[in-house]
């Protein structure tokens, strides 16, 4: 018999097959998953940096409104800055001393006082610029307290015409100073930001590029350079701004200022080689423990197979005696291993149960040939006999003889399997015969459901227990003697004949030792007719649980109770059955 090679072979591809195809599965979950999540984090980074650049241009903004608002409120500091704006040098110096003696203060607060504050209070600020429209002069003022004076150059006017304040370091706002009283501008002071903190800004969120320009296309900070600024300002006029960068894009404006965040396409989903190496490390170590733990399960499923082959091969060979072990898993092949040893053992009962019936009938063979008398002699001669008397008239003499020749027609003629409306027709004719022995001194019944009429049994199973009750139970100086047959149906396919009668009956000992016998089928002496012959037969047809049990009856006497099971004997032999009138028919 062939093992279980192939079959594992087979499963092991095939398992092998799902497993790879499944962590292949997993394996591009996660790295689609994890490029998700980069690009989400990336474009979050993305915002975050054009949000924190915005805010940076934002607060600029509202320092240069800060400084231009203290600037109004400070009456002495506005008049310095009008005076240096408007007057010569001398005349300006002049009123400065004026000024002084005038207020008599431990400090003169002037511009240059006014500014270094401002430097002071505002680290963001990079430098101002004074410029005096009527003079045409501008005034630098850097944060280590210096100033410089000049004449204003034309690329200044240049710029300042066209609000172009830029520069390659820095951004500026633009705040006018006007005459308190008149309303008249003198001048304008430029607050300039360095441009370095969003370079801190880019390198802090370093995926995305940040561009910062003014409204005139001056550029304040470039993280890339790769892009022309007048090119953004084209796309980002005609709203194609993600299509020209190839890329994903926030913008802010803040005035004349723009901030242009974008995070090109390409590497927006980028994920780290390093990442990668283990995504697939983890994807192959699954993948070999997953194989291990498959050839595991294959093998101890192979170990199983090959037990129970082995068990089969055995059984062909005729040996009933194996036995598969069965493990604890709850699963098919337990179920098959419990059914394989159930029927062996079924088998084995019914190869005993087959030997013991022939050898049985056998033996009732040999005691029938042993007899002193032909049955088939003294069957035939018995009918010359009835029909005789028959033709003289003494038919009483002929019923009986025909009770007789029907009991001797049967062990002769029958098949060993009957129904049971045959033995219960052939019991009655037994008990007629001693009807006409024991005339008025007993009563008998047969009571069988007719749908049970069909059911097959072994033929002579009440004749001896018949037989057994007018030799031993039998009270011949009473004349109410009664005998009583019942058949009944168990649960499922079970049933049983009840034989009771009101006679002598037996001691609670003799019963329980006469049981016993019953139980462990010992037969003291052998015989084709009596209780123990009975219950050894029904023993070797329907199995060890059936046979005979002896109970006191209800009303005095004893009760006998056969069990069978029809269904238990499946090789039943078709035979002629017999009806009450005594004709022959096939069954």
């Amino acid at each position: 018999m062939k093992g279980s090679k192939q079959l594992y072979n087979k499963l092991l591809f095939i398992d092998t097959a799902i497993l790879v195809c499944a962590i292949s599965a997993l394996v591009i979950y996660f790295f689609t998953s994890t490029k998700n999540r980069f690009l989400e984090q990336n474009l979050h980074y993305t915002e975050m940096m054009s949000e924190s650049a915005a805010s940076y241009m934002e607060e600029a903004s509202d320092i240069a409104e800060y400084i231009h608002e203290d600037l109004y409120k400070s009456n002495m500091e506005l008049k310095d800055a009008l005076h240096y704006m408007t007057d010569e040098p001398p005349d300006y110096q002049q009123y400065r001393l004026d000024t002084f003696i005038e207020n008599k203060t431990s400090e003169y607060k002037g511009i240059e006082k006014f500014f270094l504050d401002a430097f002071q209070a505002y680290s963001g600020l990079n430098h101002i610029t004074l410029y005096s429209y009527e003079r045409d002069e501008i005034t630098e003022y850097t944060r280590d307290g210096k100033s410089y004076r000049r004449d204003a150059g034309p690329d200044f006017k240049k710029k300042l015409e066209q609000d172009d304040l830029a520069g390659e370091d820095s951004f500026s706002y633009l705040k006018e100073i006007r005459e308190p009283e008149t309303m008249q501008v003198k001048g304008c002071m430029i607050l300039g930001f360095g441009s370095r903190r969003f370079e801190g800004i880019w390198k802090y969120y370093s995926r995305a590029e940040l561009a910062v320009y003014n409204d005139a296309g001056t550029v304040v900070y470039d993280s890339s350079g790769l892009h022309d600024i007048s090119d953004i300002m084209d796309a980002q006029e005609k709203g194609t701004l993600e299509h020209v960068l190839e890329a994903y894009v926030e913008q802010s404006q803040n005035g004349q200022y723009h901030t242009v965040s974008y995070l090109e396409k390409k590497h927006a989903a980028h994920v780290p080689v390093s990442i990668v190496v283990m995504i697939l490390a983890f994807g192959i170590a699954v993948m070999i423990l997953g194989e291990l733990f498959v050839r595991y399960h294959l093998r101890k499923l192979a170990k199983r197979l090959n037990r129970i082959l082995d068990g089969m091969g055995r059984v062909m060979d005729g040996d009933l005696d194996v036995r598969i072990p069965v493990d604890k898993n709850g699963d098919e092949l337990d179920v098959i291993s419990r059914c394989f040893n159930e029927m062996c053992v079924k088998l084995d009962e019914h190869i005993k149960k087959r030997y013991l019936a022939e050898i049985e009938q056998k033996n009732a063979e040999m005691a029938a040939l042993q007899s002193q008398i032909n049955p088939h002699f003294l069957y035939n001669t018995l009918e010359v006999i009835r029909m005789k008397a028959v033709c003289n008239g003494d038919r009483e003499v002929g019923k009986m003889l025909y009770s007789m020749a029907v009991t001797f027609r049967a062990q002769i003629k029958e098949a060993d399997i009957i129904t049971l409306a045959q033995e219960l027709h052939y019991s009655k004719k037994y008990m007629e015969l001693f009807e006409f022995r024991y005339q008025n001194q007993f009563q008998a019944a047969v009571e069988c459901p007719e749908e049970y009429l069909q059911v097959p049994i072994i033929k002579f199973v009440l004749q001896p227990i018949i037989e057994n009750y007018f030799i031993h139970g039998m009270r011949m100086k009473e004349p109410d003697n009664f005998i009583r047959i019942a058949v009944e149906k168990e649960d499922g396919e079970r049933f049983r004949i009840i034989v009771e009668d009101n006679g002598k009956g037996m001691t609670v000992q003799e019963l329980a030792k006469k049981n016993q016998e019953l139980e462990h089928d010992i037969m003291e002496k052998r015989s084709s007719i009596g209780i123990a012959n009975v219950n050894r037969r029904l023993k070797a047809v329907y199995g060890k649980q059936y046979g005979i049990r002896m109970e006191a009856g209800p009303g005095g006497g004893l009760r006998v109770v056969l069990r069978f099971e029809p269904g238990v004997h499946e090789n039943q032999e078709e035979g002629e059955v017999q009806d009450e009138e005594g004709n022959d028919r096939r069954r």
